[in-house]
């Protein structure tokens, strides 16, 4: 019950009380000879009245404490939006600091360290040609070497080879010492090679330091810059909250107003009933002496009656004719309104406990709440595996679970399904085992490793690694469980980086291709004429493109609150769907930053670590927070 039915409630009690007080005076003017009687009634009338005059008192102190309270929590929110409004960030000179900052080591201590670099680069270009002319005479000392070998080899019999090796021994031994002390001078040059490469690289180390330092400052200044950006929208939600605040401090003072008056109004009727006991007692000590005869009784002084107009009965205290505000919502019929349909979006299947925990939590608020039907959609690559959603959820299982994966609902097609796939090997190719058992490499001829082949519990395939001849990947197969390839990634065979991908429908279709470049990603979604029907820059704008294009109309968006999807124009969009983000210790910062700016309107949210519950209902006062 709030202070307003309360106050109703009292007014009500006061009306009533009075009304018996008054119904008791007039008693008193019967016959004599229920006077004792009457005034025994009078008297206990009046005590608990009185009783109940001094409760209302209480409640009614109580309610004004309350209302205090309120009032002194409302001026506290005000003052700290106003103080927000009052002090804002210095993002001018924050920016400027990392400006300089940046500045400063694009101008001086990158240009210094690559001017560092310099003599070590022309001193290892030195060594590496000194060393180059030491090998082309090793190289000659070695065939002169060699030369001599074979002239003796070539000896007709064992006195010409003696007598050739006697000749040549002065040359053999000139060049094994020759050899020897080349082979210690490429050593040393060695040595010193290695030392320079260290020497570059711990140079070359810290230039890339200074540069991330200066990617790290530019992404601040960045979310400097964004900030200042939406700080306008952040004043004009602070401006609303304070007016919406000073209109509820309205309320409650005139709330307070209502408590005080009534206050003073059950002040005024328990005064009167004190007056009333003080002029019964003299008749109660007559009546209690058996005295005969109404001549003994003493006049009793009465009460000043109400003025009233002609032929009206005495009125009643004033009282409010309706109730200052209007009933709350608890008090009406709840409207029937249609139940939103609910959609719960997540990456992918929770693997680790925390995310298991936050699906089982969403899921058990819904039953909670009377929701019976559950569908799941998850935005990453996975095969869709129902029993181990059943397993995460345990216990909370509602009636109607569904799950649709992005990827294999972009898959699906009307047309027929191709084939099965067939590995692509070749006749000369032998297998040999792994380790893991579920897995099996392919050979060629000179024991290279040509491909390798993943399969499931079931034996069918999962993926398959093509090998160029050094051994490098080049190209990785994924297929469904189904036998149909559902994805090819084409690999850099010299830096291991996947440089795109192609995403087939079950009848062979592309239906995404995906670009990877050096900084940015580039998708295009194909219908199945292979025309381009939309084009991408992220897998997340690839996320809230399909989500928009599937979601049932109405639906209650709940999903980990990450701005770069829900702030997406193609979600944005859907203004038929309801967002409940889910405050996680890793996303809370950003998603409440961006809450707080005016970008995200929620009604309700979920928090996942009950540590959060405070700190969100302070910071978001107007919406309803519930734990996990």
């Amino acid at each position: 019950m709030n202070a307003q039915d309360e106050l109703n409630q009292i007014e009500s009690t006061l009306h009533h009380l009075e009304q018996e007080r008054l119904t008791a005076t007039r008693q008193m003017g019967t016959q004599s000879g229920q006077l004792r009687q009457l005034a025994d009634k009078f008297e206990q009338t009046l005590q608990q009245t009185s009783e109940q005059i001094a409760t209302q008192l209480d409640r009614l102190t109580k309610l004004a404490d309350d209302s205090q309270k309120t009032s002194d929590d409302l001026d506290a929110g005000i003052a700290s939006d106003q103080q927000a409004i009052d002090e804002p960030p210095d993002f001018d000179g924050q920016i400027q600091a990392l400006q300089e900052r940046i500045d400063d080591i694009n101008r001086t201590t990158i240009p210094n360290h690559q001017q560092e670099l310099q003599p070590l680069l022309t001193e290892q270009k030195d060594q590496r040609h000194q060393q180059s002319l030491l090998q082309d005479k090793m190289q000659g000392i070695v065939a002169e070497e060699n030369r001599i070998a074979i002239k003796i080899r070539k000896a007709k019999n064992l006195e010409e080879m003696i007598a050739l090796t006697a000749e040549q021994q002065g040359s053999i031994d000139s060049l094994r010492g020759q050899r020897e002390d080349l082979t210690n001078q490429i050593g040393q040059i060695q040595a010193t090679l290695h030392d320079g490469q260290a020497a570059i690289d711990a140079v070359n180390k810290k230039i890339e330091a200074a540069r991330d330092q200066v990617k790290t400052w530019d992404t601040q200044r960045s979310q400097l810059q964004e900030a200042k950006r939406r700080r306008p929208a952040q004043v004009a939600r602070l401006k609303q909250q304070i007016a919406s605040l000073e209109k509820q401090k309205e309320q409650v003072n005139r709330t307070a107003q209502a408590i005080d008056d009534q206050h003073q109004q059950a002040r005024d009727v328990q005064n009167t009933l004190s007056e009333q006991l003080a002029t019964i007692q003299p008749l109660l000590n007559v009546l209690s002496k058996d005295v005969a005869g109404m001549e003994t009784i003493p006049n009793i002084p009465q009460a000043a009656p109400r003025v009233s107009s002609a032929g009206s009965a005495p009125s009643a205290p004033p009282l409010h004719a309706a109730p200052l505000t209007a009933p709350t919502p608890a008090q009406q019929p709840a409207p029937q309104t249609k139940v939103r349909p609910a959609a719960l979006v997540f990456p992918m299947l929770p693997r680790d406990p925390a995310q298991a925990a936050i699906l089982r939590g969403v899921v058990g608020r819904l039953l909670q709440a009377g929701e019976q039907s559950v569908h799941l959609y998850t935005t990453a690559y996975e095969e869709e595996d129902s029993a181990r959603l059943l397993q995460l959820l345990g216990n909370e299982q509602p009636q109607s679970l569904a799950w649709t994966n992005m990827y294999t609902a972009l898959r699906q097609t009307k047309q027929p399904a191709a084939a099965p796939a067939k590995l692509n090997l070749q006749p000369d190719w032998h297998t040999q085992g792994t380790p893991d058992n579920a897995t099996v490499e392919y050979l060629d001829g000179q024991n290279n490793l040509m491909a390798r082949v993943q399969y499931r519990s079931n034996g069918s395939v999962r993926m398959v690694t093509y090998f160029n001849l050094p051994g490098n990947a080049q190209r990785r197969d994924f297929w469904d469980a189904a036998g149909h390839v559902a994805v090819t990634q084409s690999i850099n065979a010299n830096t291991g980086r996947v440089t795109n991908e192609n995403f087939y429908r079950v009848d062979g279709s592309v239906v995404l291709i995906k670009e990877y470049g050096t900084d940015a990603e580039h998708i295009h979604v194909l219908d199945e004429q292979r025309n381009v029907i939309q084009e991408l820059a992220s897998d997340v704008e690839l996320a809230a493109w399909w989500l928009s294009q599937i979601l049932p109309a109405d639906s209650q968006l709940i999903t980990e609150a990450d701005p770069m999807l829900v702030l997406n124009k193609a979600l944005q969009a859907r203004t038929d769907m309801t967002l409940v983000p889910i405050l996680t210790p890793e996303s809370t910062p950003q998603a409440w930053a961006e809450i707080l700016g005016g970008d995200l309107a929620i009604q309700t949210a979920y928090v996942s670590d009950p540590n959060l519950l405070a700190a969100a209902r302070t910071t978001l006062p107007e919406t309803d927070i519930e734990t996990l």
